[in-house]
């Protein structure tokens, strides 16, 4: 027989404050706030105002609003306030719309379209670590960025935008970032529309993506090539299987900011956490160099990336313990039942990869970067419990895109040099919607050759 489900409430984080709860925590320190989260088993309350949103810290609990019962739940209130950056693109959209735009774009994300990205994202790689000269000083979270940005543009557009037009997207895709996660956690909506000097940078940042993308779909639009094999032209001639319509401009848009801003920010931020890993742990540096050492005469493809064991092992320890995404939240639209409490219709909920990765109750010992708990014949964690990039119906489309972009750093870069960190410099996580670390100034080193 089952058993009926508590009435009391779930346990609340520490720290809640009146009237803004624990939004104070989640601007000035998140990813410190998020760790502490990770002691809570199951569901832990915070309150970003005076309403609870009930943070899911363990699989069971994340498969279930996720996966399994998925139709209960709608976005939440953060996908509102990033309706107004990111439109109504695959990270905000739902239901029957957001089923149609996601099979429309799904062969971009073919395995065959994969393959073709993997040699461009090995060209801009090799060409990144080959302007570095021995003992030079780089910020590697920069870097990673000015890479990630030129991949996504190369990949999107087919060709490198020109300076200008790249010099403002670098600039303005962090201040939309972070001027987006401000206002999800703002518990009033009233800072948003106060004229600060932080609201016009915001402001003025989208205008100008907004003019870049709207220009770059015009012309393509008079121009389109018969053979044109990246993004953007795919989205351009994307036909609805039911309809046979095509999308708008605007649809085209919303698509394009979503995975530009996606594709850079939070692929910069996870190989720049793999390399300051990798900087503090010489011998999984060794390691991952003898097999890339080994395998360096092949080609650069989505089927020679597979065949890198060691390398995979890296890249998903790094997204374990340093998932550079950010949190996401669902709204509960009937009475639902988690973990033994019940929730009524309209109860916010928020999923964090860093606090689920994180839980010592799955993943033992969890702060240590240990590639070889990804060994097979180890423990296996439970369903739901190793998420990078989402579960269910909104798993994000662009996964293997984004691993075949790690891994493809991560073999040109680690095969010639090897990134050492500086002594004395402290490395912190900054979240501006997304996790990466600041301050990251490591020297680099040639490998030694034999």
């Amino acid at each position: 027989m089952a058993t009926a489900a508590r009435l009391t409430a779930p346990p609340t984080a520490p720290g809640r404050l009146p009237l803004i709860g624990h939004a104070l925590e989640m601007w000035r320190r998140p990813l410190e706030f998020l760790d502490s989260l990770t002691a809570y088993d199951q569901i832990v309350a915070v309150y970003l105002g005076p309403t609870p949103t009930y943070v899911l810290a363990g699989p069971e609990v994340v498969d279930r609003v996720m996966v399994a019962d998925a139709g209960h739940f709608a976005k939440g209130r953060s996908f509102e306030k990033l309706r107004d950056y990111l439109g109504e693109g695959l990270a905000t959209s739902e239901g029957p719309f957001h089923l149609r735009q996601r099979r429309r774009m799904q062969p971009a994300f073919h395995h065959r379209q994969i393959d073709h990205y993997a040699r461009t994202m090995a060209r801009l790689a090799d060409e990144r670590v080959a302007s570095w000269q021995a003992g030079q000083v780089v910020d590697v979270t920069q870097e990673m960025f000015d890479l990630s940005l030129a991949i996504v543009t190369s990949t999107l557009f087919s060709t490198a935008l020109d300076e200008h037009t790249a010099a403002d997207i670098r600039h303005d895709v962090p201040v939309v970032l972070r001027g987006v996660y401000n206002r999800a956690i703002d518990p009033t909506g009233l800072w948003q529309k106060l004229p600060t000097p932080g609201n016009r940078r915001l402001a003025a940042a989208h205008d100008r993506l907004r003019r870049a993308i709207d220009h770059l779909i015009r012309t393509r639009r008079t121009g389109l090539p018969a053979e044109q094999p990246d993004l953007l032209s795919m989205l351009l001639q994307a036909q609805d299987a039911d309809s046979g319509d095509t999308m708008t401009d605007q649809q085209v848009y919303d698509e394009l900011i979503t995975l530009l801003v996606a594709g850079t920010e939070t692929a910069a931020g996870g190989l720049a956490w793999l390399f300051h890993e990798l900087g503090r742990h010489p011998a999984v540096d060794r390691e991952l160099h003898e097999e890339l050492r080994t395998s360096s005469g092949e080609a650069p493809s989505f089927a020679h990336l597979g065949h890198l064991p060691y390398t995979r092992r890296v890249v998903d320890e790094a997204l374990r313990l340093r998932n550079p995404g950010g949190v996401t939240t669902r709204r509960a639209t009937k009475e639902v039942e988690l973990a033994g409490y019940r929730f009524p219709p309209g109860a916010e909920f928020m999923f964090s990869a860093l606090v689920l990765h994180r839980n010592p109750h799955h993943f033992p010992d969890p702060l240590r970067f240990d590639p070889d708990r990804w060994l097979p014949g180890q423990k296996a964690a439970p369903r739901g419990a190793f998420l990078p990039f989402g579960a269910g119906r909104h798993r994000c489309i662009g996964e293997s895109f984004a691993r075949a972009e790690m891994t493809t750093v991560v073999a040109a870069l680690a095969r010639r040099w090897r990134l050492e960190p500086l002594p004395g410099v402290q490395v912190q996580g900054v979240m501006t919607s997304t996790n990466h670390p600041a301050n990251l100034l490591m020297r680099v080193t040639p490998r030694e050759v034999g």
